[in-house]
């Protein structure tokens, strides 16, 4: 595994790297040209050792992305599942408050409107008795409101820290996503590069050009999927390997015709 940025560019020692690789297989004749049309023919992909060495490189790092998207979220998909528990049950609490405040605005009762004391006895106190109750009963409607509102606000907090995190989960798989696309793009122009230099010492270059048109980068599914969904499923499961197509043009001249296929007929795999 390579200590290296996924935004590094292409660096002059790996472009000489690759150049003085493509142009030693070359001079081999490696893969020969009827190697070529036979993979063509074939399955369509064009391989060599050195390619599939670039890609299996970019492949580890784009594993190591992961991980590291996987090791950074854990704190926060931990706070997560805090956050909506108290969700969960401030939720339920406002339940409770809501039929709380639908109880005190209840009218007064005939029970709660009978005399408690000597001095609420006597019919003068009828007016004043009534009033008492009254007060009483508005002071538990403002607090039962009081209780409900306060939930809500706390219910409304939750909600925006829950959204926070859960885009916070997001934002860093994009970014790890986007740190494996530089990954393989990256791979693609070490790729390309070899097989450029390939065909220029290659003897029979002249005729593998038109064959070596298009490569292509290997991307696990999970660096082009959608950041949708559950915060929790990102970076999870099983994923399969994907080409993604890339020009390659060859310095060497291509014949005006000549064996093989037109390049949109097969995919290249380096």
């Amino acid at each position: 595994m390579t200590d290296r940025g996924p935004d590094e560019v292409y660096s002059k020692r790996d472009r000489r790297a690759d150049r003085l690789r493509g142009r030693r297989d070359g001079k081999l004749r490696t893969p020969a040209y009827n190697d070529v049309l036979a993979m063509v023919s074939g399955e369509g992909v064009i391989t060599a050792p050195y390619p599939k060495y670039l890609q299996n490189i970019a492949l580890d790092e784009m594993a190591e992305e992961l991980a590291n998207f996987v090791k950074r979220s854990k704190p926060r998909l931990e706070s997560l599942e805090v956050l909506r528990r108290r969700y969960t049950n401030t939720k339920k609490d406002l339940e409770r408050a809501s039929d709380s405040v639908s109880g005190a605005e209840t009218p007064l009762t005939d029970e709660e409107l009978l005399p408690r004391s000597r001095a609420e006895v006597r019919p003068d106190q009828a007016v004043v008795l009534r009033s008492r109750r009254e007060a009483a009963r508005a002071r538990r409607i403002a607090a039962a409101h009081g209780g409900e509102a306060a939930l809500h606000e706390e219910l409304n907090e939750l909600d925006s820290r829950i959204a926070e995190t859960e885009q916070a989960v997001r934002s860093d798989f994009v970014l790890a996503q986007t740190r494996a696309r530089q990954i393989g793009a990256r791979s693609a122009m070490r790729v390309a590069a070899y097989w450029e230099h390939l065909v220029l010492a290659h003897a029979e270059g002249t005729y593998l050009a038109p064959l070596i048109k298009y490569t292509s980068q290997v991307l696990p599914s999970w660096v082009v999927e959608p950041a949708v969904g559950e915060p929790e499923s990102l970076g999870q499961g099983d994923y399969e390997l994907q080409h993604v197509i890339e020009r390659v043009r060859p310095e060497a001249r291509e014949p005006e015709s000549g064996p093989g296929t037109e390049p949109e007929e097969y995919e290249q795999s380096a």
